[in-house]
């Protein structure tokens, strides 16, 4: 496994992080600690979680399954989310307040923060808040998950001139056909300005650029509506994959990661056999991640959108 710092903290993360958006709840209890566990032998020491709609008992399972694991607080990492509801109820303090009871520990590693509003919500009062989350000891380092560049960019420079906890990290869509947004000049300068690190999600498209083509489960959201594109792009991607020796899998994730930008990418596994195989890219990434970034030059789809935030007003259940 390889480390990198996550912006310019003291926190370092493997470059591969273990998700659990759409796992654990399709997933046997013993399996999900199977997974955790081989995932920290593996040297993943970084697990993101969230409080989702569909599955809004995933934080329990995964601090359960983190002790049952064998695995102490020090020894991992936990990524955790607050989002903007209609309303602003609940409040992003007591979401954190909420998460934090469920995943029964005093504090995250890191929190992100969904992203502004369009015409609604402030980066800069935005960053205050959830900078004093940091201040207030509840959270080692915050970030932005979805926030534009510019955005990020006011965030940053109020924090460094008020004195606050400065945003480490952002996490954005980011794979081998969404790769605009991420590689665009803005963000990459601010970047390399202030030393954010990218956490890159939704790096196999679901599957998709892992060759699975098979829709077993829910795919998540589809900005730009592009991924019959994507989709086209595998044949030609099967190819150089077997050219470079390895699996689609480990050919999307070592694109990424080969970005030295990159903290770490956060995949989805249900079963040790996909989590070892994913573990290999970081091996391909470091013999040949050049070449493939040269390999896969062209294959961006123009047409991929900024992901807003979504609507979280429907409430858990309907009377």
């Amino acid at each position: 496994m390889e480390y990198r710092r996550i912006g310019t903290t003291d926190l370092n993360t493997s470059v591969l992080s273990l998700g659990s958006y759409q796992t654990y709840s399709r997933m046997e209890y013993r399996d999900v600690v199977g997974v955790i566990r081989r995932a920290a032998e593996l040297g993943i020491n970084l697990f993101d979680v969230a409080h989702y709609r569909t599955a809004p008992h995933t934080e329990v399972v995964l601090a359960r399954a983190l002790r049952d694991a064998g695995l102490k607080r020090s020894e991992v990492m936990i990524m955790d989310k607050v989002w903007w509801y209609d309303h602003d109820d609940p409040s992003l303090s007591q979401q954190l307040d909420d998460l934090l009871y469920r995943l029964d520990t005093d504090y995250v590693d890191v929190l992100m923060c969904y992203g502004m509003r369009p015409g609604r919500d402030d980066p800069a009062e935005t960053a205050r808040l959830v900078a004093g989350f940091v201040t207030d000891g509840k959270a080692r380092a915050w970030g932005g998950l979805n926030w534009s560049a510019k955005d990020l960019r006011i965030a940053h420079e109020t924090c460094s001139r008020e004195g606050l906890p400065l945003p480490q990290i952002v996490q954005l869509k980011y794979n081998i056909a969404r790769r605009h947004i991420v590689e665009a000049e803005d963000y990459t300068a601010l970047r390399a300005e202030t030393g954010i690190s990218i956490h890159a999600s939704d790096s196999i498209e679901g599957g998709i650029l892992a060759g699975n083509l098979v829709r077993e489960r829910k795919l998540g959201r589809d900005p730009g509506n592009i991924r019959e594109k994507i989709i086209a792009l595998v044949p030609r991607l099967r190819e150089i994959a077997d050219g470079f020796g390895c699996s689609m899998a480990q050919l999307a994730i070592a694109y990424c990661i080969a970005n030295p930008q990159t903290a770490s990418l956060l995949f989805g596994a249900s079963r040790i056999s996909q989590l070892e195989d994913n573990v290999g890219a970081v091996e391909v990434a470091q013999k040949h991640g050049a070449a493939i970034r040269e390999a896969l030059a062209d294959m961006g789809v123009a047409e991929h959108e900024f992901d807003l935030p979504p609507n979280h007003a429907t409430p858990l259940t309907q009377d």
